[in-house]
């Protein structure tokens, strides 16, 4: 027998007595599964469909084996309905709802006992607005995988396999490694030419000098290490908006190497800056020039022959220019012990 419609104003059960007997029905010999309702009172939950064997849905050429799973889903056959294509396979929808989205709208497996599945697929995409939480003692990877945004992991992580990280990776945080570590490999380092030297090393090195515009003066300063014969001075400025420059200076620098580094401090600052430098003071500006306070380091180099900082020798004498103003110290203990 062929019907074209059929409406259904409660619920429709396709089932026989004989296989319902013990499959979840109120009693033996009853077609009514309770999961719809309609027994003892219990209103029936109307537009419910139950069958009691395999279902179908979809394109009847989509599962040539007979009983492949109780539940089989296939895309609609599209001479039939040709809008089939279009479509999702399955889609649940809170559309015209009343009933807000809840944490089980949809549900996979039982939480009552384990519940085993297998995906086929070419792509999964999983779209979340707030979060995806995976309980799981257990969880095993193949493939590729590529994470697009920040990841929190908390927990044990632990890797078997090659890892391959390509582009910047960022800690903030405190990294423990309670374990020991294997590398199985051959590192290269890049390869250094150069000269070592095996010496004393001094505590401060200083050089001492005649003052270079005052009778029966001298001076002595701590140097700094760099690539340049550079002197410098710092300190910090609060309620002034003038360096002082060290009178000394003057026959001793050359004043159009000087650098100053100003840090605003108590409170920002942006419009602080170097207004003009004279043999004396550095003038500073600033929109508040009578409540500056900042922090500043000045730095200028020394008048004197050109500093050839690499130069081919074996030892300080085969230094190519004038060394005269010089103080090398250490130079004898590449000769003899000190």
């Amino acid at each position: 027998m062929e019907i074209q419609d059929i409406h259904a104003g409660n619920q429709i059960h396709v089932s026989s007595a004989s296989l319902g007997e013990g499959l979840g029905c109120v009693a033996p010999g009853l077609r009514d599964p309770t999961a719809l309702g309609g027994f003892s009172g219990i209103p029936a939950i109307p537009g419910s469909l139950y069958a009691n064997g395999v279902v179908l849905i979809g394109s009847p050429l989509a599962y040539p084996i007979a009983g492949e799973a109780t539940l089989m889903v296939a895309r609609q056959n599209p001479k039939i309905n040709p809008k089939a294509t279009t479509g999702s396979i399955f889609k649940v929808s809170n559309r015209a709802s009343v009933i807000p989205p809840t944490p089980i709208d949809v549900m996979f497996g039982d939480p009552t006992g384990p519940v085993g599945m297998t995906l086929f697929t070419t792509s999964i995409n999983i779209i979340e607005t707030t979060s995806i939480n995976i309980l799981s003692p257990i969880t095993n990877t193949v493939g590729t995988k590529n994470d697009t945004g920040p990841a929190v992991h908390n927990g044990p992580e632990a890797n078997n396999g090659g890892k391959v990280n390509n582009g910047v990776k960022v800690e903030n945080g405190v990294n423990v490694d309670n374990s020991a570590r294997k590398i199985n490999g051959v590192t290269i380092t890049p390869l250094v030419k150069g000269k070592t030297f095996t010496g004393y090393s001094l505590g401060n090195k200083g050089f001492d000098i005649p003052h270079p515009t005052r009778k029966g003066k001298r001076l002595r300063h701590i140097c700094v290490e760099g690539p340049e014969s550079a002197i410098y001075i710092r300190g910090k400025l609060k309620g002034t908006h003038i360096i002082d420059i060290p009178d000394y200076w003057q026959g001793l620098v050359d004043y159009d190497t000087i650098t100053v580094n100003l840090t605003p401090c108590g409170k920002p600052d942006l419009s602080l800056y170097v207004k003009e430098i004279r043999e004396d003071k550095i003038i500073l500006s600033s929109d508040h020039l009578t409540q500056v306070e900042c922090f500043y380091q000045v730095w200028v180099d020394r008048i004197g022959p050109e500093l050839h900082v690499e130069y081919d020798g074996e030892s300080p004498a085969d230094y190519p220019g004038d060394q005269s103003g010089h103080s090398i110290a250490g130079y004898t203990y590449d000769k003899e012990e000190a």
